[in-house]
Order: C-alpha cells, then sequence, then structure tokens
C-alpha cells in the first residue's frame, strides 16, 4: 500500500462517504475528510497540508491565490506528488511510513494501544479503566491503522522511559484557517468550503520555509523523512538529541519521536475496528522500542500557536482542563511580547487577504497529562482582518474585554460559593464549571462586540459605547448566573441570607470603582 498512490481517505462527498487517494483532494465535490475519530480528522488535515507543502508549497500570494480560487487538476496533483511516493509505503520491502527502518524487537502490542486515549498498561493492571474500556478494538484496517499511526507520532505523550513526545510535546494546539460558510454569506462570500481548500488556506509560500525551524541546506530524504534511514536514537549514554538544525524544517509535518514497526505479517480479514469496513488486510499488532528520536529545543511548528516560557523561548500552546473559550482568542491571534499566533495565522494577518471572504480559526488538540488523555479539545474563531493602523487600539480594546470578563467570572463563582456554603473555603469539589459558564453564556456578545469595534476603528468612531454595553453584559451574565446555580439544590438547605449577602457583594463589584476604571467608564455612570 502506498499512501500517495491508494485510495485510502475517508472523505464527505456531494454524492456521500468514499475513500479517495490525497491526489484526489483538489476535486470540487470532495467536502471534508469523514474519518472516525475526530483527532483522525485533525492528523490527516496536517497531513494533506504537510504534503502541499512538501510536494507543491505556493511560489507566492498570486500562485496561492490562484489555486484557492481554481485549484489543480487531480492529474497534476498526482505528477506532484509521484516523486515522494518511495517515502509513502506502508508496508513491503524498504522503509516504511512513520516507522523505524530497522525490525524491531520485544513484545507485540495490541493495535489499539496506538490510540492516544486508550488505557496504559498500568492502568488495565490496576483495573481503572472505567471509561475507556481496553478490548474493545482488536484489528485495525490498512487506512485506520496509519492514521493511527500518524495521529500517535504528531500528538505523541509521555509514554514511560525512553517514548518520547511528539516535536511540539505531548497533545499540542494547532491552528488552521478555515472559511466562515455561515457568515461569509452574508458579504457576497464567493468561495465554498472544500477540503481542498481547507488544506491549500494553510500552504505557506516558498519563501517562508527558510524562516521556519530547520537547516534548509540538508537536502538527504531522511532531513525531511528520519523514517527514510536508521533513527537517530536517543538512549541515555550512546544516543543523541535531535535539535532543528539537525533536520530539514520540513520535518516538523513528518516528526517521528517513536519506533514502531507495524506486523503486516499476521494479518486476518473481516471488519476494522474503527470504521466497520471490511478488510482483508486487519492489522492486529505492532513493535515498539524505546529511545526514538528525542526533539530537544524550541521547533516553531508554522501550524501552532507559541507562547514563551520563563527563560524566553516560544514553546508550542498545549490545550489545558476547561477548553478553548474566548479568553484564549488573543494569543490565537495577537503577537505580542509573549504570545505568538501559528505562523499560517501570521500569515493572513501580515500579507494575505481575501476579499468578502470571513475566516476562522479552527483550534483542536488534546489535553493530556502526561500519558493520559483527558479530554479532546476542537474549537472555532473569528479571525478579523485588520489594517496595521487599528490593529493595537484593536487588541488593546479585546484584552480590555478579555481581562474584565476574567475578573467578573471569577467573582462570580466567589460569590455563588458564598451562597452556596457556610465555610466557601472549605468546601470540597471542582467548581471551575462555574467560570466556563460565564465565558459560555458571554462568547456571542464578546466576538460581537469585536465585529462592531472594528467597524468603528474602521471610521476613526471611538470605542466607549462598546465598554458601556461590555459592562451591561457582563453585569447581566452575572446576575443571571447567580439566580441560576444559587436557586438550584436543595429547598431545605437554602439560605436566604447567605444569598441576599452574596448578592449584594456581588453588585457591589460589577458597579465598583475598578471595574467601571478598568473599562475607561465615568465613575458615575450607572448600568448601560
Amino acid at each position: 500500500m502506498n499512501l500517495l498512490e491508494d485510495k485510502w481517505l475517508s472523505v464527505r462527498t456531494t454524492q456521500g462517504e468514499i475513500y479517495i487517494a490525497p491526489w484526489e483532494i483538489s476535486d470540487p465535490d470532495v467536502l471534508a475528510l469523514a474519518a472516525p475519530r475526530p483527532d483522525f480528522n485533525g492528523a490527516l488535515l496536517q497531513f494533506l497540508i504537510g504534503l502541499l507543502q512538501t510536494a507543491c508549497p505556493p511560489d507566492d500570494n498570486n500562485h496561492w491565490g490562484e489555486w484557492l480560487e481554481n485549484p489543480p487538476a487531480s492529474g497534476e496533483l498526482k505528477q506532484l506528488f509521484q516523486p515522494y511516493s518511495p517515502a509513502f509505503n506502508l508496508d513491503g520491502e524498504g522503509p516504511a511510513f512513520m516507522q523505524d527502518y530497522n525490525p524491531l524487537e520485544g513484545e507485540p502490542k495490541p493495535i489499539a494501544n496506538l490510540l492516544i486515549d486508550a488505557p496504559g498498561a498500568q492502568t488495565q493492571k490496576q483495573n481503572a479503566d472505567h471509561f475507556i474500556k481496553r478490548g474493545g478494538i482488536e484489528k485495525l484496517c490498512p487506512s485506520c491503522a496509519v492514521t493511527a499511526l500518524f495521529t500517535l507520532q504528531t500528538n505523541a505523550p509521555s509514554g514511560g522511559a525512553g517514548h518520547r513526545t511528539s516535536l511540539r510535546g505531548g497533545g499540542p494546539l494547532t491552528s488552521l484557517i478555515v472559511l466562515d460558510t455561515q457568515h461569509g454569506a452574508d458579504n457576497n462570500q464567493s468561495l465554498d468550503q472544500t477540503l481542498w481548500r481547507s488544506c491549500w488556506l494553510n500552504a505557506l509560500n516558498k519563501t517562508d520555509l527558510a524562516t521556519l525551524s530547520g537547516n534548509t541546506d540538508l537536502s538527504n530524504p531522511a532531513a525531511t523523512f528520519p523514517w527514510m534511514a536508521n533513527t537517530r536514537t536517543s538512549e541515555p549514554k550512546t544516543g543523541q538529541a535531535t535539535y532543528s538544525q539537525d533536520a530539514y524544517p520540513l520535518q516538523m509535518f513528518w516528526g517521528m519521536p517513536r519506533r514502531i514497526r507495524l506486523d503486516w505479517k499476521q494479518t486476518t480479514g473481516g471488519n476494522c475496528g474503527l470504521c466497520n469496513q471490511e478488510s482483508d488486510r486487519l492489522v492486529s499488532q505492532y513493535t515498539t522500542q524505546n529511545y526514538g528520536i528525542n526533539y530537544e529545543g524550541p521547533w516553531q511548528h508554522p501550524l501552532s500557536p507559541h507562547i514563551d516560557n520563563k527563560d524566553g523561548l516560544a514553546l508550542p500552546q498545549h490545550a489545558q482542563p476547561g477548553g478553548l473559550q474566548y479568553k484564549h482568542w488573543l494569543g490565537l491571534v495577537s503577537d505580542n511580547a509573549h504570545n505568538h499566533p501559528a505562523k499560517v495565522v501570521k500569515s493572513f494577518l501580515e500579507g494575505r487577504q481575501l476579499q468578502n471572504e470571513q475566516l476562522l480559526i479552527r483550534t483542536f488538540g488534546y489535553d493530556m497529562d502526561n500519558m493520559k488523555a483527558r479530554c479532546w479539545y476542537e474549537s472555532t474563531f473569528p479571525l478579523f482582518m485588520l489594517d496595521a493602523d487599528i490593529r493595537g487600539q484593536f487588541n488593546e480594546t479585546a484584552e480590555i474585554l478579555i481581562e474584565t470578563a476574567t475578573g467578573v467570572a471569577s467573582m462570580t463563582r466567589s460569590c455563588i460559593k458564598e451562597a452556596w456554603f457556610k465555610r466557601p473555603g472549605d468546601a470540597k469539589g471542582d467548581t471551575n464549571f462555574l467560570q466556563e459558564a460565564f465565558f459560555s453564556h458571554t462568547e456571542n456578545a464578546f466576538f460581537t462586540a469585536l465585529k462592531t469595534l472594528k467597524d468603528q476603528l474602521d471610521r476613526d468612531q471611538t470605542e466607549t459605547q462598546i465598554l458601556r454595553e461590555w459592562h451591561r453584559t457582563l453585569c447581566d451574565s452575572a446576575f443571571q448566573l447567580f439566580d441560576y446555580w444559587t436557586s438550584r439544590g436543595d429547598f431545605e438547605t437554602v439560605n436566604p441570607r447567605r444569598i441576599a449577602t452574596a448578592h449584594k457583594k456581588l453588585k457591589n463589584w460589577l458597579y465598583s470603582k475598578k471595574l467601571k476604571e478598568k473599562l475607561q467608564l465615568n465613575n458615575k455612570e450607572k448600568a448601560a
């Protein structure tokens, strides 16, 4: 099986779900990926973007714009991909995609262990696999097996001694540009959403290659596709770390931290445990060995937002408990002293323009606790195309909106706890869901405010009215959530005096001088 020639990608088309080869993604009838898991879809998008970035990156913005509007024919893509076919064999003699160059020793592992959320050996030993059970997936078809392999290599979390994390660390966030078809129609958006555009929107120009982490002087195939040669192993005494100067920049799309070999000699026929498709080559096990490629140092992956650590190094961001909410939005789109958007996002903020097209940032990733997958998060946020002369003021006001919302969310949670408990400081249990509920409750108002802000700044108007209305939104939402949550529960345990006292405290804080000054409002003003 060759991943550039055979039909193995599950996609949704205008006629239903089918399997296609990668060179067929430019067909306008192919709308989206249709893998059986959301993390598979996220990984396959990165696979296709990496393939386009490797085989046919746009020469410049004009070339990029032409292909975005009028995709190349499938036959042309097939020819462009063909030189890279030797690196994309899944099995057989010679190098195998994302698998160790040499045979590996050790006890075979169940194929389900390739899945990031599969219970680990220690979890099974302790009989602690309560939510995701062992034994549910015993065999995978070639399509699901290679997707699981690529998903693991791309997101690899900690896996025990010597089992290395991905080039971006365990469970990195990925940010991609997508068309906003829902709101774009209101502005005469001309481009339909297709799989091709989902990929090509995130292809960087050739000139951007030199700005990425990596060594452009390296030309051997293994510098891009590490499975094309002996693995740079990382044993404690005899191995070596792999830094950006040891790899061609494109290896960031093809990083291979884990040493794995799928066992294609022990296949059987039947139905795949994930997609349920019938296959005569179901794989049930693989072999792995520790101390694979140990990616060290800062790697500024073009599809990930980054944040500076205490030493000033820009490292990829990772998902955290609670998910992705608008309080994280500014860090995904604004390049400041500590936060840096993904390179593909910056390309739009700094140069690429699409007339009449509304754009979104699609951000996803695993929230990992070492080797344990706690949750898969995925969100979409608006991307505002701003002129350089208003960008600073826009981001400054957006930061005020987020900071005040964060403060109100925290105070609302605190007051609800004071209404619930006689000694709220001693109360056990996680109440962070109250803050998350506040952000969910105010998200639409936040992005509506930003759209209005952009329009007003474009017309040289001030943002005072926006800040005043945001204050009203914060107050209304805080009171609504307070009333809702303090009225829940056993009627006999409700303490009206405690609720009234907490409500008064919340009201005083919402109309305090401190909050109004933060919103640049006159302290004598009442709610809008």
